[in-house]
């Protein structure tokens, strides 16, 4: 086995020793007495995909770009569901918009976010706070801007590849959060 390998198997098992084994076991069974061939080995393992876009988006918007790069790899993005995408993002960005507008008094973040209605998902919270604090006025017009280009590129070109301009969305919110 090639250090390539190696690092697909150790990169798509999380580390996890008892994964490992079992995989490593499963292409010694598979390729017993024949040569290892990597086109082979993809469809072999277990490959962890993702399949929760909202995952991606909170780390996107966080500017997180080391998960959001490898989400990006593991996620799989139906082509048919490219509109509701857009209005994931839209969703979460006019969300941090109110958030921005209601910060004018000397409320902190915490207390604006437990005031917003429709009230905030106890699981959204912290997502959420953690990304206002990295988004203000100029970002989100940037970002809202950028949205509303790729919904208009989505509905008005049948032959485009739609995966690609969210994909493309999704890259420039994470280096709009990091702008400074």
């Amino acid at each position: 086995m090639t250090s390539h390998i190696i690092n697909y198997i150790t990169q798509n098992t999380g580390l996890d020793r008892s994964k490992v084994n079992n995989e490593i076991n499963k292409i010694t069974s598979y390729f017993k007495d024949k040569k290892i061939d990597l086109n082979k080995i993809d469809s072999l393992l277990n490959i962890k995909t993702n399949e929760d876009f909202n995952l991606l988006k909170d780390e996107a918007i966080k500017g997180n770009k080391i998960n959001t790069n490898r989400l990006l790899a593991d996620t799989v993005f139906e082509i048919e569901n490219s509109i509701y995408y857009l209005n994931a993002i839209n969703q979460r960005i006019n969300r941090l918009n109110e958030i921005q507008n209601m910060k004018k008094g000397n409320l902190n973040i915490e207390t604006i976010v437990s005031s917003l209605r429709p009230p905030v998902f106890w699981k959204d919270k912290a997502m959420l706070i953690e990304q206002s604090k990295k988004w203000n006025k100029y970002k989100i017009q940037t970002a809202l801007k950028k949205t509303y280009n790729t919904e208009i590129e989505i509905k008005s070109n049948s032959s485009i590849r739609k995966d690609l301009l969210i994909k493309n969305l999704i890259i420039d919110l994470c280096i709009t959060a990091n702008f400074a």
